[in-house]
């Protein structure tokens, strides 16, 4: 009998693809994938493996027609693992296509999703797998990496170990299926990093040095490139805002490239709002085959070459490219997810160059895997990470802190004397101030920005605002962002009188700039953030122009308890240190990350070591950098064709249509939703909620709770 792993609609079974041929290719990929961190023989034989389930009489029934039976063939690999003496493959093959299981106990019925469960299923034979894959018994461990002798280390670096192997596995999986389905994929051409060193050094070249921050920041690329030949796994960059850290950041990840002979690089930034002109920025550098773009919001039918758009599609998947730009999200969720669209990419990350922008801004509930994933991929995979912030907290310690110590470091800027050159405005803390004062002494300049903690303020502080006046907030889709920033920038340019209030989300990706600054306080980081608005071109003399920090003595504007404990220790700071010594921007997040380390701590992977095994599945489930509890409502706009034609093509469309949609959604907490949902403005269609009364959503001021504008609470 021929035993088939994949049909081809409308070809005879003589096209069809054997389970041998699928076993024997998978396995050669998944050894090449693994080979710098695990046995060629291990890598085979799990990929032999994987599919061996096939061989069971039902599914060779379903693949020659009888659609209606169901068939799990994924367990009989992880049950035939054990005899085969290949460790932990049984994670791996029993979650090829569902995801990473938990371990379970020995007590778990048949009927539970846990591997110890799951293994307990009554399969039928699959024995014909032997006459057909070759497999030989493994005579030695399957590591090609050194184990921490201490038992809690050695547990979490082997559970590191076999989402590697998930993923080479999954990816090989499906490379090979999708070959046999429609042909080899079209993969961007090999690195070229010398080309691409070769380009960004003519650029820096390029500009000119006349002027004081010219200078400034020709001496602070010079200083992080004069480290370049240090052994380190881990290479800290504080530049301050506006020193050219972008460019400075991917020039040093190039020469590490070079140096290390490193596959890629991954440049990964906490924002969605920056990731678009940071991958622009590199695309213009070094070309669109280079460069892949990989977010949420990333419209593939924007690129016009057919081929192109499919190619990068497709490279989205494992981060095949020379260069990819990605957000922390996507970055950390291919990590700790257990699915395996998650962890396709996860085998490409090793021997790579990985850039983290604004890195303090590790999420702080999961601030402790995120370190000790940075640290195993230095320190066992071949990478090396580049941090980068203009608000850099003691790593060091940090790291060592929260367990992933030991990882070399090398502080790239030293000398901080051409700082000043950046100092483009004046610092004053004004404390409590009324919002009646506030407003007044943002009416006093050209141009204003107020920055505040919560879209409930921004919302009441902008609507007591006289003249000319704008709003930002995530109460306002992005098309409306868009449209106010165009006329915040076209107010600047023309030199008219104006105030902008807004929430956080201006104070990274938006290059606008403004006589006054005022932020709300916050954490140091945000205040700095929001200061680097304030003559961010240094057209004006610094001494012309203030960044604020103030608190809001109205109760019922004030933030309440949003960012309690940063707000306690900013002021604390403050007053010991200033608002922009560097020496207080480290205990700024001494003090803060000392007072948080418990929370912190609270998602180490030693929570997901069980008896038994690990709880991969588990832990999926709680990694979730994005808030789950908020739901996203597409605002239908009356006069909006290109919204109209998305909305049109949902049912055929899937995802395409849907990140079209992204930029007229809004996202509300669950009590905002279920008000709106109460007053019969909501309709649920193609699993989108859409906000279906436009009298309920303002342009400039974005959603509201009735259509009588009462504010949203």
């Amino acid at each position: 009998m021929t035993y088939f792993a994949h049909s081809k609609e409308g070809a005879p079974q003589e096209q069809w693809q054997t389970i041998r041929e699928h076993a024997e290719s998978v396995a050669e990929l998944c050894a090449r994938f693994s080979a710098p961190w695990c046995e060629e023989a291990y890598a085979r034989d799990l990929g032999l493996l994987h599919d061996i389930g096939k061989y069971q009489e039902d599914f060779q029934r379903r693949i020659r027609g009888d659609r209606h039976i169901r068939v799990e063939h994924s367990i009989c690999g992880a049950v035939e693992s054990e005899k085969w003496r290949l460790p932990w493959a049984d994670y791996c093959i029993a979650g090829h296509h569902g995801g990473l299981p938990d371990s379970g106990t020995r007590s778990d019925l048949p009927e539970d999703p846990t591997l110890s469960g799951r293994k307990k299923r009554k399969m039928q034979d699959y024995s014909a797998y032997r006459e057909e894959l070759p497999l030989n018994p493994l005579a030695k461990p399957p590591f090609r990496i050194s184990l921490s002798s201490e038992r809690e280390e050695c547990l979490k670096e082997v559970a590191f170990w076999i989402r590697m192997m998930f993923s080479a596995l999954v990816d090989a999986d499906h490379l090979d299926t999708e070959r046999f389905c429609s042909g080899a994929r079209q993969a961007p051409p090999p690195a070229d990093f010398r080309r691409c060193l070769g380009a960004i050094a003519a650029k820096t070249a390029s500009f000119s040095a006349d002027t004081p921050v010219a200078k400034a920041r020709r001496s602070l690329l010079e200083q992080a490139l004069s480290h370049r030949d240090e052994d380190a796994e881990l290479y800290l960059m504080n530049m301050p805002t506006g020193s050219g850290k972008t460019l400075a950041s991917m020039y040093f990840a190039l020469e590490q490239a070079v140096r290390s002979g490193a596959k890629r690089i991954i440049y990964i930034i906490p924002y969605t709002s920056i990731i678009e002109q940071n991958a622009a920025v590199f695309r213009d550098l070094f070309g669109e085959d280079v460069v892949l773009e990989h977010h949420c919001n990333f419209d593939y039918d924007a690129i016009r070459e057919e081929s192109t758009r499919e190619k990068w599609m497709r490279a989205a998947e494992n981060w095949d490219a020379p260069i990819v730009v990605t957000t922390n999200v996507q970055f950390f969720e291919s990590i700790y997810g257990n699915r395996p669209s998650q962890a396709r990419k996860l085998h490409n990350i090793a021997e790579s160059v990985l850039v983290f922008d604004e890195v303090h801004m590790f999420p702080s509930l999961f601030y402790q895997p995120c370190l000790e994933a940075v640290k195993l991929l230095v320190k066992q995979y071949s990478c090396k990470a580049l941090f980068l912030t203009a608000t850099m907290p003691d790593f060091e310690k940090w790291m060592a802190a929260f367990g992933c110590g030991g990882v070399r470091i090398c502080e790239l800027i030293r000398d901080k004397s051409a700082f000043s050159a950046f100092e483009r405005c004046r610092m004053e803390d004004l404390g409590a101030v009324s919002a009646e004062k506030l407003l007044s002494l943002g009416a006093e300049a050209t141009s204003s920005l107020i920055v505040v903690n919560t879209r409930r303020t921004a919302r009441a502080l902008y609507e007591r605002l006289s003249g000319e006046k704008y709003h930002l907030s995530t109460y306002m889709t992005k098309r409306d962002r868009a449209r106010v920033i165009g006329k915040v920038k076209e107010a600047l340019a023309a030199g008219r009188r104006f105030v902008l209030v807004s929430t956080s989300l201006i104070e990274a990706g938006v290059d606008l700039d403004f006589e006054r600054v005022f932020r709300e306080r916050a954490g140091l980081d945000n205040f700095l953030q929001a200061a680097g608005r304030c003559n961010r071109n240094g057209a004006r003399g610094a001494e012309q122009c203030t960044a604020f920090c103030f608190d809001l003595d109205d109760a019922e504007l004030a933030a309440g308890k949003h960012m309690q404990e940063q707000r306690y220790f900013s002021k604390q700071i403050a007053e010991e240190y200033g608002l922009a010594d560097t020496d207080g921007v480290r205990a700024y997040f001494d003090r803060l990350f000392e007072y948080e380390k418990q929370k912190r701590d609270s998602y180490n992977f030693r929570s997901y070591i069980a008896k038994n095994g690990f709880l991969f599945e588990s832990c999926a489930r709680d990694f979730k950098l994005i808030d789950d509890e908020s739901v996203g409502v597409v605002i239908v706009y009356p006069d909006d064709a290109a919204e109209r034609a998305a909305i049109e093509s949902l049912s055929v469309g899937g995802r395409a249509a849907r990140r079209r949609l992204q930029a007229y959604s809004v996202s509300l907490r669950k009590n905002e939703f279920s008000e709106l949902l109460a007053q019969g403005v909501l309709q649920e269609e193609n699993g989108l909620w859409f906000l279906t009364n436009f009298g309920y959503y303002d342009e400039e001021t974005g959603i509201r709770s009735d259509a009588s504008c009462d504010i949203v609470i």
